[in-house]
């Protein structure tokens, strides 16, 4: 209940990335193709699936996702942050599950290499944009 009531719609984000994602993707109506989500994203909400197969649609539109990550247990997330470049998005799920996943959470949202985060309660969409200032973003979903 607490992130319903403290994180944004659209309209709330002043970044015409992250406002062009929410509202073209995020909130997106388009139809998707099928997209073999890895095993852990299988289990989530069939309404996150389709959210997060057109997230990968638009960051890979190729199909290309070499530079996608998911991050599924509270340690991964070290190394993914190394390799990052400024076309690699990490998926992080469950940031609400735990202590241990808040706490990373927190510690991407941090990281130096970080520019936007985008907290949707379900998951956290992690992005790596040259030149775009630092913003960690909640919204309702």
């Amino acid at each position: 209940m607490w992130h319903w009531l403290s994180a944004n719609s659209r309209h709330g984000v002043h970044s015409p990335f992250v406002y062009q994602l929410v509202d073209e993707v995020i909130y997106g109506t388009q139809s998707i193709q099928e997209i073999s989500l890895p095993e852990s994203m299988q289990k989530l909400d069939p309404k996150v699936q389709a959210m997060l197969c057109r997230v990968l649609q638009a960051h890979a539109p190729s199909g290309d996702f070499t530079n996608v990550y998911v991050v599924d247990t509270p340690t991964a997330h070290a190394d993914m942050l190394a390799q990052a470049k400024p076309d690699t998005l990490l998926i992080v799920l469950g940031i609400y599950d735990s202590t241990e996943q808040k706490n990373q959470w927190k510690r991407i949202q941090a990281h130096s290499a970080v520019s936007v985060t985008i907290d949707l309660f379900y998951v956290g969409l992690v992005y790596f944009r040259e030149g775009q200032a630092k913003e960690d973003f909640k919204i309702r979903f």
